[in-house]
């Protein structure tokens, strides 16, 4: 099980402590999940409250119960999450219109270029296509933008997140009958282990 969860990612994006490559991860996770939308919404509101009692000398009320009664609701969208298409406005194009590099049979990538210490990337896969088993030395998060995918052991559709730390060895694959999209933010080196984890690393290298 994952030592950080959706929920934990998107705490931290509203405390504003987020990488750049994560917080467009979470941008654009926003603005494909309204239930998201609310819980965000609801921890700056929860943040704001705070910050507001304390600049009225530490005893301004806060009505939590009714802050907290928003999380998973509708209601509460974050201000973060009003811009339009981040992920587009972070690309500059539609992801209709990006250009692709093979990486292995079936699937294909789009290096976004202008984040530092972190590799974000688009990946497009065919219908039954499966990422070879590999591990990393850090977080690794997987945004399903288009599409289906499964892994560990749950099926995964747009909006929704994958996060796999140094302690997942794990091979996604691509379910169902539609080509997969996923944006992913890599914070380590990634590295393939199984029968042809040696190749593979030779080759990604």
């Amino acid at each position: 099980m994952n030592a950080l969860t959706t929920e934990d990612l998107l705490t931290a994006y509203a405390a504003g402590t987020t990488s750049p490559g994560l917080s467009l991860l979470c941008a654009t996770h926003l603005s494909l999940a309204p239930k998201a939308r609310g819980f965000v919404g609801a921890l700056e509101e929860v943040g704001g409250s705070l910050l507001l009692a304390e600049e009225v000398n530490g005893v301004a009320p806060v009505n939590f119960d009714a802050v907290l009664a928003r999380i998973g609701s509708d209601q509460g969208v974050s201000a973060k999450s009003e811009t339009a298409n981040p992920l587009e406005k972070a690309l500059g194009k539609r992801l209709d219109d990006i250009s692709w590099k093979f990486r292995l049979p079936g699937i294909s990538e789009h290096v976004i270029e202008t984040f530092e210490g972190e590799k974000v990337s688009l990946l497009k896969a065919r219908p039954g296509s499966i990422v070879p088993a590999h591990t990393h030395s850090g977080i690794e998060a997987t945004l399903v933008l288009r599409g289906a995918l499964k892994d560990h052991g749950r099926e995964l559709f747009p909006g929704d997140i994958s996060i796999a730390g140094p302690e997942d060895d794990h091979h996604p694959e691509i379910v169902g009958d539609e080509t997969c999209y996923c944006l992913i933010v890599l914070d380590g080196a990634l590295r393939f282990t199984g029968r042809f984890g040696r190749a593979l690393n030779l080759f990604a290298e």
